[in-house]
Order: C-alpha cells, then structure tokens, then sequence
C-alpha cells in the first residue's frame, strides 16, 4: 500500500455498509430495536472501531510513528464516508422504502419523552408542554433535512476522531524525527 493512501476511505466504506447492515437487522427487528437507545449505542462502538482501525493502519505506514494531523485524516475520513452512506441509507429508508416509519419515529420518541420527563419528576404541566412541542415537530425526511443531519453527524464525529486522534498518535523519542 503506497505511503499516503487514506486507510480512512477503505474503513469509511466497510463501516457504512456494516451499519446499513445492521440498520437493515434492526428495521426488520421492528421500530422498539431500531428507534433504541442501545442501538445508537451500538452503532457509534462500531463506527469507533473502525476509525480506529484506520488510524492504526495509517501509524502503521508511517512506520509506528504518527502525528495528530497524520492520524486525525484518516480517522475522521472514516467517520465521513460511513456517515455519507448511512446517511443515503435513511433517506431512501425513510422516504421510499417505508415513509410511514417516520410516525413510528415521532411516537417512539414522544413514548420515551414522556418516559424520562416522569422518571426526572418533571411537573405535569412541563411534560405535557414539552411532548406539545415534541408532536408539533415536522419528522419528514427531505434532502435539505437529510443533509443538515449529516452536517450534525460531521461535527460531533470531528469530536469524537480528534480524541482517537490523540491516544492513537506517537510522537518520535527525543531527536528522532516523524
């Protein structure tokens, strides 16, 4: 593999096509799995994997030896591509395949709302204002909604790879160079 490949794009595409997959088992699953909080959770370990996966591959062409800026490329590379492609995923899912999976969606989250705002003790008045606010919300998916999801996926995602960033990189002993 030559010496600047982006181990990034190769791990960006096997992690998008896993959490499709994944996406797929928990759909058929029904919406309880596929709208869990768990299965978020399971999805980010899986993404992190893989990022991690890729920095170790970059370090490892670069002879062990990596810097921030060296290790953030690929790592974030593989956060964009899985996002784009899960992201493409939804909006197929969620406006062809199955559109009425976005009421499913909107009464999930109105269930599991109501859910934490009891467990929080939350007077009644704030909860029923907060699940108004909630049911008032438009779920549709469109590409302008699709794409502003990505972006929020991107920003949280450049968090997450520059923390792997920093515990993947190794700087040279003193007087060696990177």
């Amino acid at each position: 593999m030559q010496q600047n490949s982006n181990p990034g794009v190769k791990w960006g595409i096997v992690g998008g096509i896993v959490i499709v997959f994944l996406n797929v088992l928990t759909y058929v699953a029904g919406p309880e799995i596929l709208f869990s909080w768990w299965n978020g959770l399971i999805q980010m370990a899986v993404f992190i994997v893989f990022a991690v996966l890729a920095g170790k591959e970059k370090k490892k062409q670069l002879g062990g030896l990596i810097s921030f800026k060296d290790a953030l490329k690929p790592v974030f590379t593989t956060f964009i591509i899985g996002a784009a492609i899960i992201t493409v995923y939804q909006y197929i899912l969620y406006k062809y395949i199955d559109p009425q999976l976005v009421d499913a969606l909107k009464q999930n989250l109105l269930e599991s709302t109501a859910k934490l705002l009891h467990r929080f003790k939350a007077p009644q008045e704030e909860i029923d204002k907060q699940l108004d606010e909630l049911a008032k919300t438009d779920f549709h998916v469109g590409l302008a909604k699709s794409f502003m999801d990505f972006l929020k996926l991107v920003i949280s995602y450049f968090i997450i790879s520059a923390i792997i960033s920093l515990i993947i990189r190794k700087k040279p002993a003193q007087g060696q160079q990177l």
